[in-house]
């Protein structure tokens, strides 16, 4: 007769508690000290390092807002019936919006002002492909007309602060796209060890779930049919395994979210050095990939202050 399986260990259950306060602070000091620094820059006309400062702190501004949105819908308390433990399958979509981000900052910061600037003229060219594109399909159309005056506006009032030239403004096909985080950690530079660490351990796997490869979509099938096919492999599914699933995504948000806080922080100085280290610290004894990401750039990146 054949040995009837053990029942699984049960769930090892992480107090989230007990990063929460440090998170939050964090991010809170960190939005301050570079609302700050904006300031000053705007106050002694130093047009680049405020170009660059603003763009620093809406990129914190986004991850911060993107964690907060993710802390709620995964929360235990307060009770709500309306928070199905499934929604945690829309996290991959928002990670990896966070780690195209850092990416992003990663890259940048190897040679932070003309790399910012770059970004930011993909940006005005995206704009300007946004608006060619929409008139070309639209432009008898009255209704549109509002439309088409706020974009090209949008895509003007850019121009003398990213110091676009006559002929960059005449043919905006001229300026390059951004490249994607894979085509980034191709590029050499300081900081691309790192880059093919995150693309290769972080990012694959969140990216196939967020763009639903069938590799992604069978992954995370189970969640989605365990009422249909009922039974102990509802049970199952329903009871712990969807459980487990949500605290992998949720980490990776409560991880990549303080990298870029990190990034920024240890770029421009702002002095959040003990606040990170402990963060990193804490976190790291309860996720391997915050121990990891410690390991592969933090923690030397956090004694590189002068």
């Amino acid at each position: 007769m054949a040995k009837k399986a053990a029942p699984p260990k049960p769930l090892k259950e992480f107090n989230y508690s007990l990063v929460k306060e440090k998170m939050d602070g964090l991010l809170i000091n960190v939005d301050r000290d570079l609302q700050r620094r904006v300031k000053q820059a705007e106050k002694v006309g130093k047009p680049t390092a405020l170009r660059c400062t603003e763009l620093l702190n809406v990129m914190v501004r986004f991850a911060a807002n993107s964690y907060r949105a993710a802390k709620y819908m995964m929360a235990d308390m307060p009770e709500d019936p309306n928070r199905d433990p499934k929604y945690a399958l829309i996290l991959p979509g928002l990670n990896r919006q966070l780690l195209d981000l850092l990416f992003t900052v990663v890259y940048i910061v190897d040679d932070f002002e003309a790399r910012s600037l770059e970004y930011q003229k993909a940006g005005w060219r995206e704009l300007k492909d946004e608006y060619q594109r929409f008139r070309n399909r639209f432009a008898r159309h009255p209704e549109w007309r509002a439309f088409f005056e706020a974009s090209k506006a949008n895509a003007n009032r850019l121009e003398p602060i990213l110091g676009l030239t006559t002929a960059e403004r005449k043919k905006p096909q001229s300026t390059p796209y951004w490249n994607a985080p894979y085509k980034l950690s191709t590029q050499k530079t300081k900081s691309q060890p790192f880059l093919k660490w995150l693309e290769h351990w972080l990012y694959g796997d969140t990216s196939a779930q967020a763009h639903l490869s069938f590799g992604g979509l069978f992954t995370i099938s189970p969640f989605l049919v365990a009422e249909l096919v009922g039974g102990q492999f509802q049970d199952d599914i329903e009871n712990r395994e969807i459980h487990s699933y949500r605290y992998h995504p949720f980490s990776r948000t409560a991880i990549v979210t303080p990298a870029i806080a990190t990034e920024a922080d240890v770029r421009l100085q702002l002095r959040n050095r003990e606040a990170l280290f402990q963060f990193w610290g804490i976190f790291g004894e309860y996720s391997a990939e915050a121990k990891e990401m410690l390991e592969q750039r933090y923690e030397a990146h956090l004694n590189s202050y002068s």
